[in-house]
């Protein structure tokens, strides 16, 4: 599953360039105090480029790391499920029997699901 990182400058609205292969990105840092600013992805390419940057632990640097968690190895998978939609219809149903108020969101469904034994691997929130 994807990971989401945000990196940190200390200086303030910061616009630079990072190399992806043959491609140059720009990235640009947003601060709303001018000292502090902010860039955040979830693009693993991105993320490598940032982080084999030249300037990357100089001008900026990794902030924060989010992400899901991998799977139990207990956890089932289900394969045949490649909607929110049908996640949600399958925990209804038998054997489960989820409560509708509990499948509100993409994030209920999966803690549901991980309550229940099994998750969804074609699925992300």
């Amino acid at each position: 599953m994807k990971k989401i990182k945000t990196y940190e400058t200390l200086h303030g609205n910061l616009n630079t360039i990072v190399r992806m292969g043959e491609k140059k990105v720009r990235i640009r840092f947003i601060s709303r105090d001018n000292i502090h600013g902010y860039y955040t992805t979830s693009n693993t390419e991105l993320q490598e480029a940032i982080e084999q940057d030249i300037d990357y632990g100089r001008l900026f640097d990794l902030y924060n790391e989010t992400g899901f968690k991998t799977p139990q190895p207990d956890a089932t998978p289900v394969e045949n499920i490649v909607s929110w939609q049908a996640a949600r219809e399958l925990l209804r149903g038998e054997p489960y029997l989820v409560p509708t108020n509990k499948l509100r969101s993409p994030t209920s469904i999966e803690k549901a699901a991980r309550e229940k034994g099994i998750y969804f691997p074609h699925l992300s929130a």
